[in-house]
């Protein structure tokens, strides 16, 4: 009788199990995430008087428009969502927390100084033309195209460290959930 085609019963593939603990903490700190996500939207108004002082922090001069684009679209708001997923991805996946936290704030970080890169163009146009002109040209061209490619970025740089993708020709890590290929000759 033919052999039909399946593994060959030397080939053991073991997939490593995490302990109900490490499965516990997961979902714990997933949901942590996503509450901190929730308490960064909450406290807005905080994170736009934190953002505005970091601004005045390098700007030499701040003018009214560039407070007005901080409060226009704060990180906080830009940044709740990667907190939320990256609180799901942890919860509900496999993925390795490490690469979780990371992609996290990478991102959060991309979008902060991205947000403070508008807010110096939106108040060098507001000076270099005039405070009503030049922060509308600033914050509607300059301010905007910033915008999106800096969070577009930030967005690509959480998936490309999630996902672990092998860019610029350097190898993938190896993760610690790996599964191991073993003969059955091997102990």
């Amino acid at each position: 009788m033919p052999r039909t085609a399946s593994p060959s019963p030397t080939v053991r593939v073991r997939t490593p199990r995490r302990s109900s603990f490490a499965m516990k903490l997961r979902l714990i700190a997933g949901a942590g995430l996503i509450a901190a996500a929730v308490v960064l939207v909450f406290l807005e108004a905080q994170v736009v008087f934190l953002e505005t002082e970091v601004a005045r922090f390098w700007l030499p001069v701040i003018g009214a428009g560039a407070l007005d684009a901080a409060i226009e679209s704060p990180v906080a708001f830009l940044a709740a969502p990667l907190w939320v997923l990256g609180g799901v991805i942890l919860a509900a996946t496999r993925v390795s927390g490490r690469r979780v936290c990371m992609s996290v704030v990478l991102s959060t970080l991309l979008i902060l100084v991205t947000n403070q890169l508008r807010l110096g163009v939106v108040a060098w146009g507001a000076e270099a033309a005039g405070s009503a002109e030049g922060y509308e040209v600033a914050l509607r061209l300059g301010g905007s195209v910033l915008s999106i490619l800096g969070f577009s970025a930030a967005y690509l740089l959480f998936v490309i460290v999630i996902a672990d993708l092998p860019l610029f020709g350097r190898r993938r890590t190896p993760s610690a959930g790996t599964p191991a290929v073993r003969w059955a000759g091997e102990p």
